[in-house]
This record gives structure tokens, sequence and C-alpha cells, in this order.
């Protein structure tokens, strides 16, 4: 029998449940939002925030949750067989959680979204071509440090690092049959891989503030004229405004001024893409939030908003490929506990400061 890494959860799925004191569901059976208009769908997005961020549903299941007791214990053995076996199952076991991580942060990630992905053959030096002379870039040394660079030659040289991830089943877990521990094992390691590339771009975007643009103050919560002001600054630098990654409390200012915004609002209906965080664009942005992450995995902070241009314009990153795991036995150390070490090597660089702008509300 083939079981997925990700288990379903004891709370319904946003796909079935229905609307707080409502006979209808968030989502029809073709896998729509239930919205009859723009501002319909605006209201609903909101609410479906707060449902989430109360922990009523959740938007990682797409199946129905009705079998989650026979699926649990099922992939529970399958676990538990891998954890007493030998090295090899083991070690396929965090292949799989690798690549599954690789898989959901080319889909959901903020990074690999952001900037765009540079080529890199085996045996080669990370090296991007600089299309604007004179601009302040930022590289990573890192996966928690940042450094400025002023650009005037053709090409940057950004050098690798790894983002790591280590994780460790005790044999105690294992006897007292701890909760769901394959999900839990894929939620810490994509909260150690994917979620740190998602708070280092958020590193680089915060200290571009004052480089070339100055970081917007909107003290009455955001409206359509102070986002038209923010994204100009990007434009009045000749890029392109391209997308508008916000916190999920944002989307209270939208709501409650949802007929003006209707007009400007094109949303996105899609479970499957909602679940991405993409939710349409907004005056031409391409709107993304982290408002449908698990709490632990979102990387903005309240009233965080940011405005970026095309990903070819704004940075790049190299990646080495998937994530590697390699299995991990404590025992031989006197701890009575097996995991995976995964790691990755990637270089990340924003090469041109001028294609990011900074809001707070």
């Amino acid at each position: 029998m083939t079981i997925a890494l990700r288990s379903k959860h004891t709370v319904p799925s946003a796909l079935f449940a229905k609307k707080p004191s409502s006979a209808e569901n968030w989502f029809n059976a073709a896998g729509q939002l239930n919205a009859g208009s723009n501002v319909e769908a605006i209201q609903i997005l909101g609410s479906l925030m707060g449902e989430i961020a109360s922990g009523k549903v959740n938007m990682k299941n797409p199946e129905h949750y009705e079998t989650l007791a026979a699926e649990k214990k099922a992939r529970q053995e399958m676990f538990v067989a891998a954890f007493k076996g030998d090295r090899d199952g083991w070690q396929e076991l965090g292949a799989a959680i690798g690549a599954e991580i690789s898989e959901v942060a080319n889909r959901d990630g903020f990074m690999r979204r952001f900037l765009v992905r540079a080529d890199l053959a085996q045996g080669t030096m990370p090296r991007l071509r600089v299309r604007w002379a004179n601009v302040t870039a930022l590289y990573a040394s890192s996966a928690s440090q940042v450094h400025p660079l002023f650009v005037r030659d053709k090409y940057i040289y950004p050098p690798e690092f790894y983002v790591l991830g280590n994780i460790m089943v005790e044999e105690r877990e294992i006897a007292q049959g701890a909760g769901d521990m394959l999900e839990d094992a894929f939620l810490r390691t994509q909260e150690q891989i994917m979620v740190q590339e998602d708070r280092l771009l958020k590193i680089f975007f915060d200290n571009t503030v004052g480089v070339a643009n100055a970081q917007q103050l909107l003290a009455g919560g955001l409206t359509p004229s102070g986002l038209a002001a923010t994204r100009e600054q990007i434009i009045t630098w000749g890029l392109p405004a391209d997308k508008f990654l916000m916190a999920a409390n944002i989307w209270t200012d939208i709501v409650g001024n949802a007929a003006s915004w209707a007009n400007l609002f094109d949303p996105v209906t899609q479970y499957e893409i909602i679940q991405t965080g993409f939710l349409g664009t907004l005056l031409g942005l391409q709107l993304i939030t982290d408002a449908y992450r698990e709490p632990n995995q979102k990387v903005l902070n309240a009233g965080d908003m940011y405005i970026t241009s095309r990903p070819d314009t704004l940075g790049a990153y190299t990646d080495r490929g998937p994530v590697n795991a390699v299995p991990v036995d404590q025992q031989l150390h006197g701890i009575p506990a097996r995991g995976w070490f995964f790691s990755e090597l990637l270089s990340m660089t924003v090469v041109n400061s001028r294609a990011i702008v900074k809001a707070t509300r």
C-alpha cells in the first residue's frame, strides 16, 4: 500500500468544511471558492484566514478526512518499521521527505517565487550577470546573514552556503506512539529548510530599506491610494511592479473597505492555488500571503508589506539539487534516537535594491 508522506489532520479541510453559521461550503465540488462577486470573495478569504488561524479548518488535506484513523495507523506502522529496520529503509524514508520538501518549496516557497533560479553546472561557481550598473546588491553568506555590495562590474559572484535541518526521533516516542510522527518529521523539516529560505528572503527585503527606496508608513492602514503610492517607488526607477507580499492582518484593511477594493481585485478561486498563498491580482500586482500556512511556518510580522519587481529584475538564487538526507543514528553516542541530517547548497542574491519597497501599517 502506498502511503502519502503528509497526513490528514483532525480538523476538517477547508475544501469540504462549511462556512461559520452557514450550510454552504467554502468551496464547491469543483474546488472553486463559493463567492458570487469580488466583494464576497474578499470577505470569504478574510473569514477563511480567521478560521485557519483559530485552528478550526486547514488548507493541507485535499481529501476527505473521515479515513484519518485508518490511514494514520498505516502511516505509523510504516514509520515504526523503518525506525526499527535497517539503515536502507530509514535512508529511503529520509530521501522521500527531502524530495517532498524540495517539491513543496518550489511550489509554495516565497524565495523560489520572488527570485529567478540561475542554472549552475557541476564544477562551476555561481555567477550572476548584472543588467544595471551602479546599484546596491545584497548577497547571503549564510542562512541568516546578508551583506551589501555596490555593483560596478557586469557580474556578481555570490558565495554558496548551506541550509541545514536536523530531525531526531527518540525510542521513547516510538514506544509511546506519540502523534503522527511522519507528519511531524515532515513539518519540522519543512520549517528548517523551506521556511528558513523564506526567512532569509525577508532579511534581504528588510535590509534594502533606505538603500534605494524609503519605507512607507501607512498610518491609516492599507488603502488603494497608499498601495499605488508604494508601488510608484518601483515604477519611478523604470521597473515593472510585479508582486505584493503581505501579512495576514493586512487583509482586514481590504475587507473593511471591500467595495473600494473590489474593482481593483481579480481573485483566484481555485483551492489548490489559494493553498500556495496566491490570492489573485490587486492593482495589477500578484497578491501573495502566508496567512494560510501553519502558524510556526509563517515568516511575516504583523503589518509587513513588500512590493517587488519581476524576479529577473530583482535577484536570483542557485540550487545544487534537491534536499539531501543522510541517516543519523545517535545510539552510537549513547542516545536511543535515530533521525536524518538534511542539507541543501544555495546562493541567494538581490541584485537590484531598487526593485523592492517595504511598507508597514
